[in-house]
């Protein structure tokens, strides 16, 4: 199968300026987004990959485990001037494909990452080359001047405003005014509730979904294009007072509407990585839509939600495979004494666990960092800017694992009180220590 395709990342895009939030560097993955190119019929191998960046800033260090494992080529951009140029990315980019597109005619697609419009005319001089353009960018950036000229178009979900995962800080203010007109028309025939019962809030939330399912206006939507969780999400406001999915015991919203569509006429399709949609089950969305099992309550005390619930709130509590957990605690007991940035800590357990996925070490490294186990500062930086070492109280394994045990039972019993599953409990943390 031969190599086809060249993908350029404008990494200034995808992180929004170079202002960026910590919560988008760490929730960033280039893996997913280049997972959804490989799922587009004409790609075929991928012969280049390049990221442009400033990449001596040091807070994007963080990606260098990720850029390194995909192969991808990082391009120095300094910009134009003393101060950061927003344009200086986009034209390299420009160039580079306009070049690779005439030195090497075997390439017939290119993928542009980004929602800048500017990149339109680049999409229609590749054209004129007689290639294959895919863009692909943030649903809520994307640039329709752009999208219009490409062949293809991938949206992908903003890692600030992730509908799956984001936490409840997020989702969960106070009662919204009702902007979506479905939700308007809902709001005549539905009355609201105020209840913290975990029965009543599920009755009223499948009364929800009930009335979106058998509502003769959204058939249509149903059976074709779905509706977004975001119009569930301001429905379910409405129809519950400091409406909070928590109370049940999910930790993420699509989780509970997994629960909540269950034994109904609709239930929830993803378009990976987490663009979620309700549809009718029988109904053949566009694009790759997957639809998601139901769930009953017990996966409430299931392992994998456990998981879930140390994942949401701080403190993030995200472990490796229990066969790679000994692995990685016995790397970070023998971190030298001198105080290393987050890069060069990466770098350290990294050269020392080759096998284990950099997004696994990123996710560890920001596990120990939040109970404290890491100490970093000065506080004030970015987390990328700070330096980290290893607390004198944990250099050795019993005292890490037991440290990361503490944090697991506090966590859990906080969320579930007297309703915590102790057997589960027991089979997450067992072969940790």
């Amino acid at each position: 199968m031969k190599s086809n395709v060249a993908v350029f990342y404008d990494i200034e895009n995808l992180l929004k300026g170079y202002n960026f939030s910590q919560n988008l560097i760490d929730n960033l993955s280039l893996k997913d987004i280049l997972l959804e190119i490989k799922q587009i019929d004409v790609v075929n191998r991928i012969a280049v990959q390049r990221a442009y960046a400033n990449w001596s800033d040091s807070r994007l260090a963080v990606m260098k485990g990720e850029i390194n494992e995909l192969g991808i080529e990082p391009i120095q951009i300094f910009g134009f001037s003393r101060q950061q140029k927003k344009n200086a990315a986009d034209i390299q980019l420009a160039v580079d494909a306009i070049d690779l597109a005439y030195i090497r005619p075997g390439i017939e697609v290119f993928v542009i990452i980004s929602g800048d419009g500017g990149f339109s005319s680049l999409a229609k001089k590749l054209h004129e080359y007689g290639k294959f353009v895919i863009g692909c960018a943030y649903r809520s950036s994307k640039n329709k001047v752009f999208e219009s000229v490409c062949d293809r178009f991938i949206e992908i979900t903003d890692p600030e405003f992730d509908d799956y995962e984001r936490s409840d800080d997020d989702l969960l203010e106070s009662q919204p005014n009702i902007t979506n007109p479905t939700v308007l028309r809902m709001a005549k025939v539905i009355n609201p509730i105020e209840s913290k019962d975990k029965d009543k809030v599920l009755e009223k939330s499948r009364e929800i979904i009930n009335w979106f399912a058998n509502d003769t206006q959204l058939s249509k939507d149903l059976s074709k294009h779905g509706i977004h969780v975001s119009v569930i999400r301001e429905a379910f406001k409405y129809g519950i007072k400091d409406f909070d999915h928590t109370i049940v015991g999910f930790p993420k919203f699509g989780q509970y509407l997994q629960l909540v569509c269950a034994d109904t006429k609709i239930g929830l399709f993803n378009l990976p990585p987490s663009d979620l949609k309700l549809a009718y089950r029988n109904s053949l969305l566009k694009e790759d839509y997957q639809p998601l099992e139901d769930l009953d309550r017990d996966y409430l005390h299931s392992l994998e939600n456990y998981h879930s619930i140390l994942c949401h709130k701080k403190p993030i509590v995200r472990l490796p495979d229990k066969d790679i957990f000994q692995v990685m605690v016995n790397i970070i007991c023998t971190l030298p004494e001198q105080e290393l940035s987050f890069g060069d800590t990466m770098e350290y357990v990294s050269d020392r666990a080759e096998e284990v996925e950099s997004k696994s070490i990123n996710n560890f490294l920001f596990t120990l960092i939040n109970l404290e186990i890491l100490s970093s500062y000065p506080k004030d930086l970015p987390l990328v800017e700070q330096k980290l070492f290893l607390k004198s109280n944990y250099k050795t394994q019993e005292s890490i694992t037991k440290k990361i045990i503490e944090a697991i039972e506090d966590k859990l019993t906080s969320f579930w009180g007297d309703e915590l599953n102790t057997d589960t409990l027991n089979e997450l943390i067992s072969g940790l220590s």
